[in-house]
This record gives C-alpha cells, structure tokens and sequence, in this order.
C-alpha cells in the first residue's frame, strides 16, 4: 500500500511540473512599447520562416514581473523573452536582449 502512495505522489508532482511547463511561452520579438505606469511591456512577435525569412506577428502587451524591466529595455530593442500565465495575464519571467 505505501509504495501505491509514493507512485501516486510522484505522479501527482509530475503532472503539476509538466502543467506548469506547458503554460511557459518563449517569445522572440521587438519591443513596441514599454509601459512603466501601467507595468507592462509591449512586445511584435517574430516568426522566423524557411530560408532565413522573418515575419512579424500581432503587437501583444505582457505584464513585467520585475520592475527593472522598464529600465532595460527600449522601443525598438530585439528581444528573447519568456512568458508565463500569472493572475490572468501573460507575465514575462526572463528576458534577454538579442
């Protein structure tokens, strides 16, 4: 019975890790807007294609989980960032520019 209990805790921490995993989004971008008062940076995504081609997406506004983001970065700055679901909103959690 005890070692039922062990492998249904491990599977219960296993699936909690992979859900949270899965929820974590890797954006490559360009800073559009940077936000301070509203804490929240404005990021176009871009799509690398086949042959080098790069496309850009729709602008999206993510919330920044550190407020030394806002003195990092600048419009116009290329960005790696990733992003996680945090009370509702996309929250960026690390970030490096390019």
């Amino acid at each position: 019975m005890r070692a039922v209990e062990v492998v249904l805790a491990v599977a219960t921490v296993m699936a909690a890790i992979s859900s949270q995993a899965l929820a974590e989004r890797i954006v490559i971008g360009v800073v559009v807007k940077v936000d301070g008062v509203a804490g929240t940076i404005s990021v176009r995504e871009m799509h690398l294609g086949a042959a080098g081609a790069i496309s850009y997406g729709k602008v999206e506004e993510f919330k920044a989980q550190d407020g030394l983001l806002f003195d990092a970065v600048r419009s116009g700055d290329e960005v790696v960032f990733s992003a996680s679901e945090m009370n509702g909103a996309m929250t960026i959690t690390k970030l490096s520019e390019q």
